[in-house]
């Protein structure tokens, strides 16, 4: 019995040296401090772990406990109990809020083949999803793949996102993460230029991060998960590891010190340009369905029909309106027999030798020299047997619901003069900047933008000796006055005009000076023909012109042949060459780019920005400016559109402190403008003016 007591008693001794051992390894009753809660913050496991819909849980009412004091005892203080008493919740406490969720579809697409040395893109869209949405590449030959998740969206929290590709063996801009914000319902796009280092198997990694930004009053912290992440394999091909640039100089070295390497070279060189017009037979079961109002000719559907050949129906979406070359540009939706339609495209229908230029000078200066997001042309243009017309096609970057437009509609809606510096931030760097100096006379660069020298009427033969007009004769000094009969010699070039009725003659150029161009009133080129004048260069400015007021301002015409014979000390660079307005296009994003290469080549690069320039005062300031008084108080205080153009200007003078060398281009560029048949008597008396006010520095 007395050895049961003592078990009991020490059992129940043992029992209670352990509950105070527990006890004292509990924590206190009393809450920490808010230094020990910030301590706790800071060590939280990342919220990346987390599966991509969870988010921020809403502000929820106090829980029935003990809150820390607002403010830490001092030390001398004693450390009293809380200044409030606990109290449980009401009955009318509302509950917490539930996440508002968004079905978004990531589309992710890549190059799975790159070259050596060249560029490309990588594109990652965040789309909300909609039912029947078809996933499509901006580039045929790129991958593409798509998911559809969902995302959170909480009261109290700004949603954004941000997005980053890696890659070991790559050169990657922009790098790091890209940050955006993601209003609901709105795309989000990202893009990124990509150029491999090494041949071989590349991987590229990409990923999506979600991030709640705490609005103004939410107290909460700043939080973020993965909501996507997609590694990308890219073959790199190259010859023995080499870029294409360091090939080529490998081939040179063959060729000096390898007979039979350089002889091989010749047989295998690269077709001409000319060799790969492609002439195709239309398709007759293609179904074209144009926009309403939109007509085609009978030698344009062939085209159509020929470029598309393998395609069951073609919806011609749009044109772009503004060329003055007698091209046509149109937005276009190809549909496959199975009824699957390929990306939007633009199709460009010219006379052959136009679009054979073209695509040679997107061949020469464009293809390597230019960011991937330039429209590029997908293949060789084609032509259908007969046809004096050729077509080629680009592609188009575009979203759902959201079709690119051109600059002229873009500033007319908004005339942001942002729109401006994103295109020469996008292009110069590549061509404008890369500049060498030049010395040259004004109109060697300019004389193109004018009217011809002369305008020629074929007549009969008279059997009297008649002055000679020959093709290699410089136009500086030639006098001419309507009634003077002429002998027309052979000219090399001889390019139909839109009108369907004259051809314009091209001479060859000779040193310091332009060639003369002369306006033809016939099909037939002459040949030894005589011809009677009809008009001079500057009797069709003052045709143009007649009526218009000066406002005092000095006659710019007058000044003409003087400013041409100036010497220029300039530079230059790879230009566009017609930088009108319908060749600028604004995408999702306010990504811009250029189409239409007919006219590149290397040049003065203010040639490019006055013809913005001349482009803005004839479709965007003359749409809202009603009389020339008006526009001349403008121009004099500074328009933010023509000032930002002529900023850019100013990174590529010769001497940024010597405008002259901008004004000049422009002068010349609003004069010549006049001879365009589609401009109204607005438009045209704006750029008269524009040159006159020019005058006044010159």
């Amino acid at each position: 019995m007395r050895r049961k007591i003592l078990f009991s008693a020490f059992t129940l001794l043992f029992t209670a040296v352990v509950a105070a051992g527990l006890s004292s390894c509990a924590p206190a009753a009393t809450s920490a401090p808010q230094k020990d809660n910030a301590a706790l913050a800071t060590t939280a496991p990342p919220l990346s772990a987390q599966p991509a819909t969870l988010a921020p849980q809403a502000t929820q009412a106090p829980a029935e406990v003990e809150a820390p004091a607002k403010e830490e005892p001092s030390a001398g203080q004693p450390n009293e109990s809380p200044a409030f008493t606990a109290t449980a919740p009401s009955e009318e406490t509302p509950p917490p809020l539930k996440p508002a969720l968004e079905s978004r579809l990531v589309e992710l697409e890549w190059p799975p083949k790159m070259r050596l040395g060249d560029s490309d893109i990588v594109r990652l869209a965040l789309t909300p999803y909609q039912e029947g949405y078809i996933v499509q590449a901006e580039f045929p030959e790129h991958d593409v793949q798509s998911q559809i998740l969902q995302v959170e969206r909480l009261a109290g929290y700004t949603l954004a996102a941000a997005a980053r590709l890696d890659g070991v063996g790559f050169d990657i801009q922009p790098s790091g993460d890209q940050r955006q914000y993601l209003p609901a319902g709105q795309p989000l796009t990202w893009r990124w230029t990509v150029r491999p280092r090494a041949a071989g198997q590349q991987r590229l990694a990409v990923m999506v991060l979600l991030q709640w930004l705490p609005e103004a009053g939410n107290p909460a912290p700043e939080r973020q998960t993965l909501l996507f992440s997609k590694g990308l394999d890219v073959r790199v091909t190259s010859f023995m590891g080499l870029t294409q640039a360091q090939a080529a100089a490998g081939g040179l070295f063959s060729l000096v010190f390898g007979g039979g390497i350089g002889l091989f070279a010749l047989i295998y060189r690269p077709r001409s340009v000319g060799a790969t017009l492609r002439t195709l037979a239309p398709n007759p079961k293609l179904i074209l369905e144009p926009n309403p109002g939109m007509q085609l000719r009978a030698d344009e559907r062939n085209l159509l029909a020929a470029l598309f050949q393998r395609y069951a129906r073609l919806s011609l979406v749009s044109e772009f309106l503004s060329g003055y070359s007698g091209a046509r540009a149109f937005l276009a939706l190809p549909v496959r027999p199975n009824g699957r339609s390929d990306a939007y495209t633009i199709v460009k229908i010219g006379p052959k030798a136009a679009i054979q230029r073209e695509f040679q000078n997107y061949e020469t200066y464009v293809r390597d020299s230019l960011p991937p997001m330039t429209a590029r042309i997908q293949r060789p243009p084609v032509t259908v047997r007969g046809n004096e017309r050729a077509a080629l096609q680009y592609t188009f970057i575009a979203e759902p619901g959201r079709l690119p437009v051109s600059l002229r509609l873009a500033l007319r809606e908004k005339p942001d003069p942002d729109l401006l510096f994103r295109l020469f931030n996008s292009f110069g760097p590549n061509w404008w900047m890369q500049r060498e100096p030049r010395v040259f006379r004004l109109g060697e660069e300019y004389d193109r933008l004018l009217p011809p020298h002369v305008v020629l009427q074929p007549v009969a033969a008279s059997g009297k000796a008649l002055p000679a007009l020959e093709s290699n004769r410089p136009p500086g000094g030639m006098v001419f006055s309507p009634g003077n009969t002429l002998l027309v010699g052979r000219f090399p070039q001889a390019e139909k005009r839109q009108d369907g009725v004259s051809i314009t003659l091209t001479g060859q150029p000779t040193p310091g000076q332009p060639p003369i161009r002369v306006r033809w009133l016939s099909n037939t080129p002459p040949d030894h023909s005589p011809g009677r004048v009809t008009a001079t260069r500057k009797t069709l400015l003052l045709e143009y012109s007649q009526g218009f007021d000066r406002y005092g301002l000095p006659d710019p015409i007058e000044q003409l042949e003087e400013r041409l014979n100036e010497t220029i000390t300039g530079t230059q660079s790879i230009i566009h060459g017609d930088l009108n307005l319908e060749n600028i296009l604004v995408g999702p994003g306010e990504l811009v780019w250029l189409i239409d290469f007919s006219e590149t080549r290397l040049g003065h690069p203010l040639f490019d920005f006055a013809r913005l320039a001349t482009e803005i005062i004839a479709h965007v300031l003359a749409a809202r400016i009603g009389s020339g008084k008006i526009y001349l108080d403008e121009l004099s205080a500074g328009n933010p559109l023509l000032n930002a153009v002529e900023e850019i200007a100013t990174k590529c003078l010769f001497n940024p402190a010597m405008r002259r060398e901008y004004h000049l281009a422009l002068y010349v560029s609003c004069l010549g403008a006049l001879k365009f048949a589609n401009l109204d008597r607005r438009q045209k008396h704006l750029l008269y003016l524009t040159a006159a006010y020019m005058c006044l520095g010159l």
